[in-house]
Parts: C-alpha cells; sequence; structure tokens
C-alpha cells in the first residue's frame, strides 16, 4: 500500500516537474511577472475607476496564478523539504502568501503594495542567468567597495580643489567640501 501511495506521489512530482520545466511555462511566468509590473505602475497614474477596476481584477487573477505556479514548483519536488532549503524558493513563497492577504482599505494597504512590487523580484527566481548575475554581484561587493573607496578619495581631491577655486565665485555650490562634493556628485 505504501509502495503503491510512493509510486503515485512519483508520478505525480513527474508530471508537475514537466510542467515546471516546460519553456512555454517559463515564458508564461516571465510574461506575467512583466505584466504585474505594468499593472503596478498603471496604478501610480489617476485613472478612471471603471478602469482601476479591471486592474483589480486582473491584480487578483495575477496571484491566483502566481498560487498556481508556486504550486506547480513545490508539487514538483519529490522530497517537500528540498523546496524549502532554495531561498528563491522562500522569498517567491513569502511573496505569494502576503499577496493572498486581503488588505485593500485597511492600515496595511500600503505594506501590500510594497509586497505587489516585490512581485517583479520573481523574475530573479525564474530566470536562471538573472541568479546568476545576482550571485556574482553579490560575492563582488567586497571589491566594489574598494571602488567605492577610491572614488571618494577621488570626490574629496576635486571638490577640495573645487572649494578652493571656486568658493568666491559661486559659495552656494562650492562653499565647504561637504557641498562641493555633493556639487560634484
Amino acid at each position: 500500500m505504501a509502495s503503491a501511495l510512493t509510486q503515485r506521489t512519483h508520478r505525480f512530482a513527474a508530471i508537475f516537474l514537466n510542467i515546471k520545466q516546460n519553456k512555454i511555462f517559463e515564458t508564461i511566468v516571465v510574461a506575467v511577472i512583466l505584466f504585474s509590473a505594468l499593472m503596478i505602475g498603471a496604478k501610480t497614474y489617476n485613472i478612471p475607476s471603471q478602469l482601476l477596476t479591471v486592474i483589480v481584477w486582473l491584480d487578483y487573477g495575477i496571484t491566483i496564478f502566481f498560487l498556481i505556479e508556486i504550486s506547480i514548483r513545490f508539487f514538483a519536488e519529490t522530497n517537500k523539504l528540498n523546496f524549502f532549503k532554495s531561498g528563491w524558493n522562500i522569498f517567491d513563497t513569502i511573496i505569494v502568501v502576503v499577496s493572498l492577504i486581503p488588505i485593500e482599505d485597511s492600515e496595511l494597504a500600503l505594506v501590500g503594495r510594497l509586497v505587489r512590487i516585490f512581485r517583479v523580484l520573481r523574475m530573479v527566481s525564474v530566470i536562471p542567468e538573472l541568479r546568476t548575475l545576482l550571485n556574482s554581484l553579490l560575492r563582488a561587493l567586497p571589491q566594489l567597495g574598494y571602488v567605492a573607496l577610491l572614488m571618494f578619495i577621488i570626490v574629496y581631491i576635486y571638490a577640495a580643489v573645487g572649494t578652493t577655486f571656486f568658493a568666491s565665485v559661486n559659495e552656494t555650490l562650492w562653499g565647504d567640501i561637504a557641498v562641493s562634493m555633493l556639487t560634484l556628485f
């Protein structure tokens, strides 16, 4: 009995894995993420209430799509605990679950909108090349600190020179070293 249940579980996992790895499915997920970003941008404009209603319903549809997508990714794992070993899966799950909470016209409406904005970041978890790029940037952060230090030194030197030469010409832009650095920036 347990063996039949295990076989059925593996068969379902294989079906969901095929869906998850399907290029068409991945393309649709990316398209929905981009469409979600456009909907968030559209809400920032002063639009008629009828169109706003359509956008709200589209947002509900996007949230349901993301719930289905994360469920497919979850059920594609034969060992469900492996799903939560990936930080990206945890991030995606949190974003989707928080998006499900009805918060319109409540005190948490602003937080809900911010979380929906972060749905765009799901693009990183969907596209492996973006994950690789982000991981490379994170590994390069210590070296980027030295680049920032070098840039600070250069701007500081030119700000000191600018203050010396131009403070008498324009006190507002070159009055002291801090203002001069801001002017150069």
